[in-house]
This record gives C-alpha cells, sequence and structure tokens, in this order.
C-alpha cells in the first residue's frame, strides 16, 4: 500500500488541477475527498476525457466529473484481498480506507502503470512528401525536421519509450533512405526499430496493410509529423478498456468568430452572441487499433484513416474518441515549425 496526500484533492479542485494530479503521481487516478479526508469520488484519465467531451471545461469543479461511488477496501484486508478486489472489477488502483471511510492509502495493481514494458508496438507513418513544408522538406522527409536538437521522429519515440514502449515500426516512401540511415535497427536509442515500405503513397492507413506477420495486440499508430506529449499508454488503456476495434484521439479547436452575431427567425431579431465561439474536435493523427481491424483494408490499396473508421462503422464496430488535453502541433507548415521550435526554446 502506499500512503501519503498526493493522490487525492476535493470535490472544489478544478479538472485541469486534478488532470496535473494524476500526471505527477503516474498512478492514472485522483481519488476525491471532503474536508474530513473522508473519500467521497474518483476520477480517472477516462472520467476526465469523457467530461471534456461533454462539454466540461478545465476550470470547472471535478465534482462535475467524478464517479462518486469509487471501490474500495478496507486497511484490515490483506494485499492479496485487494489484488483479487481489483481483477474481479477490472481496475488497476484501489482505494484503502479505515472503519471511518477516511482515505489511507492506495492499491496498485502495477505499480507505475506508464512504466511496464509494453509488448505492443507504435507504428509511426513517415512516408509524405510534406509539399506544405518545401523548400524544407525538398531534400529531407518532413519528420526529419529539427525540433529543439533533434528530428520530430526522435521525439515521438523518445516520449513513447518514456512510457514503457520499446517496439517501433516506421512507413516510409518519400527519401526514405534519410530516415533508415539516421535510426537503423533503434539500438543507438535502445528500442527496436522496423521498417515498411510502401511502393507508392498509401495514405494515413493504407500502409497499415502491409504489417506482416498479423500483430496479435493492439497497436498505436501516428502521424510522423506531430508533436505532442500525449501519453501514449493512456490512449492504450483507454482503447482496451472500451473494447473498441479503433480509437481516434482527438483534439479541441476553437475558433472566434471576429464579429457580433444576429440570430434571426426571418425578418425578427430573435438574440445577439457577441463574438461567439465554435467548439469542434479535429483529428490528432494519433490512432489505437485491434489487430482484427485490418482485414478491412485491402494490401498495398491508399487508403486515410478517416474512411478506415468509416469502414468500421460501416460493419457496426464500435470506434471511440480520445480526446487529448496535452500539448499537440500537427507540423504542417513552415511557421508551425517555427511556432514550436519557439515553445522548445521557452521550456
Amino acid at each position: 500500500m502506499i500512503e501519503g496526500n498526493h493522490f487525492y484533492l476535493k470535490a472544489t479542485n478544478s479538472i485541469i488541477e486534478v488532470i496535473n494530479n494524476i500526471e505527477d503521481s503516474q498512478y492514472q487516478i485522483c481519488f476525491i475527498v471532503d474536508n474530513d479526508t473522508c473519500l467521497i469520488g474518483s476520477v480517472t484519465d477516462g472520467d476526465i476525457r469523457r467530461g471534456l467531451i461533454d462539454g466540461h471545461q478545465v476550470d470547472s469543479h471535478v465534482s462535475n466529473i467524478m464517479n462518486t461511488e469509487p471501490i474500495s477496501i478496507l486497511d484490515s484486508q490483506t494485499e492479496n484481498e485487494a489484488q483479487i478486489m481489483m481483477a474481479s472489477n477490472q481496475i488497476k488502483q484501489l482505494a484503502v480506507v479505515n472503519k471511518d471511510n477516511r482515505l489511507i492509502g492506495i492499491h496498485l495493481m502495477d505499480q507505475i502503470l506508464n512504466l511496464a514494458p509494453k509488448e505492443n508496438f507504435i507504428l509511426i507513418m513517415a512516408g509524405g512528401f510534406g509539399k506544405r513544408m518545401m523548400p524544407l522538406t525538398e531534400h529531407l522527409p518532413k519528420p526529419m525536421l529539427v525540433v529543439g536538437d533533434k528530428p520530430i521522429l526522435e521525439h515521438i519515440i523518445a516520449n513513447a519509450k518514456a512510457q514503457g514502449f520499446s517496439k517501433f515500426v516506421i512507413s516510409l516512401y518519400y527519401l526514405s533512405e534519410l530516415i533508415i540511415d539516421y535510426f537503423g535497427d533503434g539500438s543507438n536509442l535502445d528500442v527496436s526499430i522496423s521498417y515498411i515500405h510502401e511502393s507508392q503513397p498509401l495514405g494515413t492507413a493504407g500502409a497499415l496493410s502491409l504489417i506482416e506477420p498479423t500483430p496479435k495486440l493492439p497497436f498505436l499508430v501516428t502521424n510522423g509529423d506531430i508533436i505532442t506529449d500525449i501519453n501514449y499508454a493512456n490512449l492504450l488503456h483507454f482503447h482496451e478498456s472500451n473494447q473498441s476495434q479503433a480509437t481516434m484521439a482527438i483534439k479541441k479547436y476553437e475558433l472566434q468568430n471576429p464579429y457580433g452575431v444576429v440570430n434571426t427567425k426571418g425578418l425578427e431579431i430573435v438574440s445577439f452572441e457577441e463574438k461567439p465561439i465554435q467548439i469542434s474536435y479535429v483529428n490528432a493523427g494519433i490512432y489505437a487499433i485491434n489487430p482484427s481491424a485490418l482485414r478491412y483494408l485491402q494490401t498495398n490499396e491508399p487508403c486515410d484513416m478517416p474512411d478506415f473508421f468509416q469502414k468500421l462503422k460501416n460493419e457496426n464496430h464500435l470506434i471511440s474518441a480520445y480526446p487529448i488535453h496535452e500539448t499537440w502541433a500537427d507540423v504542417g507548415r513552415p511557421i508551425d515549425l517555427s511556432e514550436v521550435n519557439e515553445s522548445e526554446l521557452e521550456k
């Protein structure tokens, strides 16, 4: 059992404070207590994602999204009993309370989920021409553009490696030899890297049809031009917990109308909105996929991820959205690269 006060907050704390608490503790959960430290709720990463997509803001009270019936175990019960309880409820964290329901500790199925070694591999899509980045990409593939002190592709691998991932597959087409020359088999980074060679541009999903042999475990896919501190382990856990066939990371995008909007009904003015903000979610270019989904792709046939997800939806498979609150930047234009590098300098 782990004791302390670093894994719980109060119902009046904000969602962003809970996000920070979960990230700092790495326990994947934050328990909610009252003024007497009695257990009244819990918040997991999944609760946060669902809350955000339901419209709650990160400065809202966490009471709006917390689970008000958290599972707990008495401190008088054994660790073996705790493990049985976690397994039967399919949870990895369990609150420990005394007879007065005061929170005194936490049991973890894995000490730190993020650092547990992962057998799942990550496929990185790095074959695009990067036309919008010309002339920077005239002699260099876009994933090899430098952010800070290393290529975008290396940032992706380093972030995932820190979370327990060690197996990577890189899909190549444009200027592929430059990527192979730089990364090789991955041994210099203490990871394993293999390659898929596209004979023609296959879009953001078509290269999945070339994966051999068919994987036995769910795997992750990411575009090779994304700078993010997303927790890949959390995405995979979310995907598996929801029993989805495919999961797409999505990012909230706010577009503010520069004008005051007049709402009408016929010629009658109904209301006014001063510079309203339109909120939508965009594809973040990061996915979790089940091996069985690959049968819906034709070998060597171009396909983009939205079309692939639509195929799965048409076949009545569950496809899920994973809202991300982490930093995220799609380095698609020269100005994006400049902004990301400025952010790196500020760290």
